[in-house]
């Protein structure tokens, strides 16, 4: 994590979170919801720690694209719109006196689109990707009103202001309605608009899915 608003240090460490997705597949589309909490105070810079929390929520719909041909198999894909609420909050762990603080807070309402792929290598063994971008926002920054006059809530591009995750996995069927994960995700958070925020982050995500 490297936010400017309250310092260009880098700070780095562990931000364990847990995440509930649901979909439901209809004729022609298929409509997913994903939430997602992340929490840690052990996010770093020497001695300096910093108390992070991300949240998210995404809801979109996924329309089949044509099959593509891939070793013999088929590559299935996915294309369509979603729409995004996400929120960073940064707790620094440091004295201040009088009226001063440091924490810092951005708000995003996103829309978006989300690629989804499906590789099937045998009957209970799969390969799925997944790729979700922001393409504008209205975002909500705390801002300092006694160093400049920018307002706190501004239109945001792709180039001023992106969110997005990138996720392959390996997915194995133990039963007919019961399936794990073990996934790969890298999320980048990166807004410019105000004094500039990057928040990076590799990820080992362990899931569980149940068929309704």
């Amino acid at each position: 994590v490297k936010d400017e608003y309250i310092s260009k240090e880098k700070y780095t460490g562990t931000l364990p979170g847990y995440s509930i997705r649901w979909a439901r597949h209809h004729d022609t589309r298929i409509y997913h919801l994903d939430m997602t909490y992340r929490n840690s105070d052990e996010i770093e810079n020497y001695n300096v720690s910093t108390d992070i929390t991300h949240f998210s929520l995404n809801q979109g719909f996924l329309y089949p694209l044509r099959a593509v041909s891939l070793f013999h198999r088929d590559l299935h894909l996915w294309l369509g719109p979603s729409t995004e609420i996400f929120f960073f909050y940064n707790d620094q762990n440091i004295a201040v006196s009088g009226f001063d603080y440091a924490q810092s807070a951005l708000g995003l309402f996103s829309v978006g689109i989300n690629v989804n792929g499906i590789y099937p290598v045998r009957n209970n063994l799969q390969l799925e990707s997944s790729i979700n971008l922001t393409i504008l926002s209205l975002g909500f920054r705390l801002v300092d009103t006694e160093e400049n006059d920018d307002s706190a809530t501004k239109f945001l591009n792709t180039s001023s202001g992106l969110n997005s995750a990138f996720e392959l996995r390996v997915r194995y069927s133990i039963a007919r309605r019961l399936s794990v994960t073990l996934a790969y995700e890298f999320e980048m958070t990166r807004v410019s608009a105000w004094d500039s925020l990057l928040s990076a982050s590799d990820n080992l995500v362990i899931g569980l899915t149940y068929g309704f």
